[in-house]
């Protein structure tokens, strides 16, 4: 998706993918999902923190939390 995105966006923009309530979500195809970016506003986005470990990759961060269970 990542790769989908950077075709038509710039690498510095946000884009998401929406998961809509039950009673609004059409789905035509089980394969296609669909990246989406308001054209006038920003998209508010969670503290980087929320969403993973800041400067790990996700080797390093397999490694790190793969630790983090074995001390559990």
């Amino acid at each position: 998706m990542s790769f989908v995105k950077d075709l038509f966006w710039d690498e510095e923009e946000c884009a998401m993918q929406l998961h809509p309530p039950h009673l609004r979500y059409v789905n035509n195809s089980r394969y296609c999902l669909h990246l989406w970016k308001p054209t006038h506003q920003d998209i508010p986005m969670p503290p980087p923190s929320f969403v993973g470990v800041i400067g790990l990759g996700p080797s390093e961060a397999a490694m790190l939390f793969a630790r983090m269970g074995a001390i559990s």
